[in-house]
């Protein structure tokens, strides 16, 4: 177990392997979520495996393979990019205490996996981890920056393959950033798709999408591939052309 003030998590160790990662606050995800998003199986799929598990003491993961619902070979590859991320966040809390439990009990899955495959190593993880903090302050940085556009009121950077956001400000009770986000990712793989149709060979500078009292703005990053920002705008006191210029603007300074 390993707790900080505002995160906490759990490392299940079976026979010195990772055998499962949970982060509970800021940055933790759930597996299914991760399923669900990379369009592996239907959150139907989830809740019928789900009570299977619970009926027959069963392992999630083993079942979804034994249902035939997701190649061994694709889970293993999510699992292990899902641990990582997991993994990484709990190694860099600098206020974190551990406290190893030992719970003796089987386990019946093999998708269990060494500390190197998902950390390959302390010193190239603590690097990385500065790094990524850097990224995440100019990331923070660049989207406060965009919500002083006028008439913004959300705005975040996604990730346009699953549709995660990787930063994110603003928003309110009525709108959720990270749910419109996720939603507007098929925008843009539909926008994409139809282009490669049409055969039209070009790149996608931003897409509007005009509402009765807001407009939301999808502008993908000339920089970096599969990545995009979206900002959510009140109509009625934005300036259209000012926000698309902010954009362009705000791009210019992200490092991603």
């Amino acid at each position: 177990m390993v707790k900080s003030a505002t995160v906490s998590g759990r490392i299940f160790v079976v026979e010195r392997r990772v055998a499962w990662a949970v982060v509970n606050g800021p940055g933790g995800h759930n597996f299914s979520a991760v399923l669900i998003q990379h369009q592996c199986v239907r959150r139907e799929d989830v809740e019928e495996v789900m009570a299977e598990c619970r009926k027959t003491g069963g392992n999630f993961c083993e079942t979804l393979v034994t249902w035939g619902l997701v190649p061994r070979d694709t889970l293993r590859e999510l699992l292990v990019q899902h641990f990582s991320s997991q993994l990484r966040l709990l190694l860099s809390l600098p206020d974190a205490q551990a406290l190893f439990v030992p719970q003796p009990r089987a386990y019946s899955s093999q998708l269990t996996f060494t500390l190197d495959e998902l950390v390959p190593s302390v010193e190239q993880h603590l690097s990385h981890t500065r790094v990524e903090r850097d990224v995440m302050a100019n990331v923070k940085q660049s989207l406060e920056e965009t919500l002083k556009t006028e008439g913004a009121f959300a705005a975040c950077l996604v990730d346009a393959k699953s549709g995660m956001c990787l930063g994110s400000i603003g928003g309110n009770a009525n709108f959720n950033i990270e749910t419109a986000a996720a939603a507007n990712t098929e925008v843009v793989r539909a926008k994409v798709k139809a282009m490669t149709v049409l055969g039209i060979k070009d790149r996608i500078e931003d897409i509007l999408i005009t509402l009765g009292e807001q407009y939301h703005i999808i502008r993908p990053l000339s920089t970096r591939e599969g990545l995009f920002l979206y900002v959510a705008l009140h109509r009625a006191n934005a300036n259209l052309a000012m926000a698309r210029y902010r954009l362009a603007e705000v791009e210019k300074g992200l490092q991603v």
